[in-house]
């Protein structure tokens, strides 16, 4: 059998706006939008096709390690990391406050990723990941008892009710 070569990558954008190291980055639903969080203090979405900062928000603590959008609407970004708390914001909020801070973990936030426009999940180096109502904070189910960090989880595309996550 002919085994095919893979595709070359090439480089198509270099995004040029964070002072320090960027430690997560998620597109938006549209592929068009992309979340960067750094530790530099800030979240940046950008214009992926322009190069273009479209938003920019100061966070409580530049200890970020994950960030996420919200991948139906677009409004919605999230981020966390050693301060234990995800953070969510409305990009369309002139204010840049957090719309909603989610503190159960025990640990720090290794990753975090919207269900929908609703829901988020996040895992946690306390061994749990959580399942969180984004508009009241709620809680609506923890995952625990593995044996190590959750370092990240991933939904599947076709079916919001299965994930997989990495456990250290």
């Amino acid at each position: 059998k002919d085994v095919r070569k893979p595709p070359s990558i090439k480089l198509r954008r270099t995004l040029k706006g964070h002072f320090g190291k960027v430690y997560a980055m998620n597109w938006a639903g549209d592929s068009d939008s992309l979340l960067s969080a750094s530790q530099d203090g800030k979240l940046i979405v950008w214009n992926a096709k322009s190069n273009v900062k479209t938003h920019a928000i100061s966070l409580r603590s530049s200890w970020v390690m994950t960030c996420a959008f919200e991948q139906t609407k677009g409004n919605l970004v999230a981020c966390g990391g050693l301060d234990n708390i995800c953070s969510i914001y409305d990009i369309q909020d002139q204010q840049n406050r957090a719309k909603q801070e989610l503190s159960a973990h025990d640990g720090y936030l290794s990753c975090c990723r919207f269900v929908d426009d609703k829901t988020l999940l996040t895992s946690s180096g306390d061994s749990s990941c959580i399942h969180w109502d984004v508009e009241t904070g709620d809680v609506l189910q923890t995952f625990k008892d593995h044996r190590g960090d959750v370092m990240s989880l991933s939904l599947c595309p076709t079916n919001q009710n299965i994930f997989v996550l990495v456990v250290l």
